[in-house]
């Protein structure tokens, strides 16, 4: 159920007790109560459609430049960013977080061996554009 499902829920939950908020001190808070929940509720559809535009806007704009990257949940539930390579050594597959981005060197949990990583990403007009790190 959605925000504005719920609030419309409260509004008839009221509507239905046949409060009288001209007369009851109680009632008047329970109507304002729930005319700031309503409000509240249209604002956090509103802005969750304007988010939703500029996620679209930002995947079009960006295309697949981030295709790589990934999130990932660590221990603590917080989202990181990492990518998925090969070891150049062993061509094993690995998760590199951006912890160890950040750092420009790793190393392959497969066969121990450190090497600088460096990503490059293609913009759209096909020059590489190269990210440090």
């Amino acid at each position: 159920m959605s925000l504005a499902e719920k609030a419309g829920y409260l509004r008839g939950l009221y509507d239905g007790m046949d409060l009288n908020a001209d007369k009851s001190k109680e009632a008047k808070l329970l109507k304002a109560i729930i005319d700031v929940v309503e409000e509240l509720a249209d604002h956090v559809t509103e802005n969750e459609e304007s988010i939703r535009a500029l996620a679209d806007q930002a995947d079009e704009l960006l295309g697949d430049a981030f295709d790589d990257l990934d999130d990932y949940e660590d221990d603590e539930g917080d989202y990181e960013t990492a990518v998925e390579v090969e070891c150049p050594s062993c061509g094993e597959p690995m998760t590199i977080h951006e912890g160890h981005l950040a750092s420009g060197e790793v190393k392959c949990p497969s066969c121990g061996q450190r090497f600088q990583i460096e990503l490059e990403f293609e913009e759209e007009d096909g020059d590489d554009e190269e990210i440090p790190f």
